[in-house]
């Protein structure tokens, strides 16, 4: 195994904070990642995820072909990271892995609570916000402000 494919939910604040955390980490096994349900996940993995339906899981996808999801799927996005390997092999023990798929099934179920609790947004959430705010207001916010007394900028 040389390479890992991450689907993850790019429309999930807590799934797009999780993409950028792991991405940021040294890594034995390269991760891509790539948007649950978009073209290109359909196209490198017709059936996988269903395309333009928010997806109810994680999957990774090896590039020998193995399928890993939810719990499994976790796991192997730490086994492919150099300071986490060692508890991959942890959570993956016989006795861990039980509790480990129930508490990563309980986190992506709770996935949207938790990224609003946190403040947490999407790529996609943070566009539609800024797409709301009109250009009037943004060039109002970064004009720079006046000092009536001296005539010239306060900055």
């Amino acid at each position: 195994m040389e390479k890992l494919f991450v689907l993850y939910d790019s429309r999930c604040g807590l799934c797009s904070w999780a993409r950028r955390w792991l991405a940021s980490q040294p890594a034995i096994i390269p991760l891509t990642f790539i948007p649950a349900g978009s073209p290109l996940a359909a196209r490198l993995f017709p059936g996988l995820t269903p395309p333009d339906e928010d997806p109810d899981e994680l999957v990774v996808v090896s590039d020998d072909g193995a399928v890993y999801r939810e719990g499994s799927a976790w796991i192997m996005c730490l086994f492919a990271l150099e300071d986490y390997r060692e508890w991959s092999n942890r959570l993956a023990h016989p006795l861990l892995l039980p509790l480990a798929r129930q508490g990563f099934a309980l986190l992506s179920r709770r996935r949207a609570s938790v990224s609003r609790w946190l403040r947490l947004a999407s790529e996609a959430e943070i566009a539609g916000t800024l797409h709301q705010v009109g250009e009037a207001a943004c060039v109002r916010a970064i004009q720079p402000v006046r000092n009536p007394k001296a005539g010239r900028d306060a900055s």
